[in-house]
């Protein structure tokens, strides 16, 4: 799909799981149509293949373009995953797979096991295609020179999107910082015109200690720190991303009993309510808490506003389970976001 990358101000970074993949199905359409997603296709529940993690994408996405990449969690991987990552062939594996999908934007894989040369044929084979392409930094002393060497022998480096990703930043600041401008300064050294998008995520893998105040347990607020590292690199230098709210590395899910917990996102915190030793029906208390503290939840237009409208009047019915809730985040993020780069773009930041 042949987009012109800097039209789009916001690319969040998803993984294709049932929570993430619902709080984007459900953005407004003028909002879904606005941003590009980098999803990582990886295992569904109960599926050994990949079958049902695309047709979840293909359906969510409503003809919109994606940037397509595969997961690196090892939890997240199968077999159907292991292949589209062996650089056989210059990955043919992977290049056949992304091209089943017209709107999907493949990222150029690169492999513990690749060489260079299969890393250039595959970036050439896959501009061939006459759409649009991505690459991702994760490791930046590893990944950048890749990425230098596979677009200096790209017909046109504008075709590319290259997707620089910080990770987790919360305590990593300054370095995550330096180590974004560094991987962004030798792109431009090389590659003046690049195209370059940087993301990251601050959302934490425990929020108690975001208790406030401390030593109670009901209430909570965590600052964005994505936007601050953007602003540091420069936004006349790279385009806005994140993770959507999501933690960089995902735990495993458990058995047993877990503690209920809204998250309401607003343009530069998370709000949350969580209820200890509540079943599902703890819900609806956060619910109402979320709607005394945020008072434009009461008409926004939102998915995920009208998620919790809807708990706060008492019905939880097919509500209770915590991925429902982590939907509900990833809509309101992906959306207040959406709006915060829109006004950014056109200069209206303050």
């Amino acid at each position: 799909m042949a987009i012109k990358f800097a039209d789009y101000p916001y690319y969040p970074s998803l993984r294709t799981r049932p929570a993430e993949i619902t709080g984007y199905a459900k953005l407004r359409p003028e909002v879904k149509r606005g941003l590009v997603p980098v999803m990582r296709v990886g295992a569904w529940p109960r599926c050994d293949d990949l079958s049902e993690s695309m047709h979840q994408l293909v359906t969510a996405a409503e003809g919109n373009p994606f940037i397509l990449d595969v997961t690196r969690e090892v939890m997240y991987q199968n077999d159907a995953v292991h292949k589209l990552l062996d650089p056989s062939d210059d990955f043919k594996a992977w290049r056949d797979f992304a091209y089943s999908f017209d709107q999907a934007i493949p990222t150029v894989q690169f492999s513990q096991t690749a060489r260079l040369p299969q890393i250039i044929r595959q970036t050439r084979q896959l501009e061939a295609w006459e759409r649009r392409i991505a690459f991702r930094v994760s490791d930046f002393q590893a990944d950048t020179s890749k990425v230098i060497t596979a677009m200096s022998a790209m017909d046109d480096p504008k075709n590319a999107l290259i997707v620089i990703d910080a990770g987790y930043i919360r305590e990593t600041m300054a370095a995550s910082i330096a180590a974004c401008v560094s991987s962004v300064n030798d792109i431009r050294d090389e590659i003046p015109d690049a195209e370059i998008a940087v993301i990251s995520t601050s959302y934490p893998a425990s929020v108690t200690s975001f208790l406030q105040p401390p030593g109670q347990a009901t209430s909570g607020v965590i600052n964005i720190l994505e936007r601050d590292l953007f602003e540091a690199i420069g936004a006349d230098a790279v385009i806005y991303g994140d993770h959507g709210s999501i933690h960089a590395r995902a735990k495993a899910a458990t058995g047993g009993k877990y503690t209920p917990q809204i998250d309401c996102a607003l343009y530069d915190a998370w709000i949350f309510e969580r209820r200890p030793n509540a079943d599902g029906e703890g819900y609806i208390d956060a619910a109402r808490s979320i709607l005394t503290q945020w008072n434009e939840g009461r008409t926004d237009d939102t998915w995920g506003a009208e998620m919790i409208r809807k708990a706060a009047t008492g019905d939880v019915e097919g509500m209770k389970s915590r991925a429902h809730w982590i939907a509900v985040r990833v809509n309101l993020h992906l959306t207040r976001q959406f709006e915060l780069s829109q006004q950014v773009a056109a200069g209206e930041e303050d």
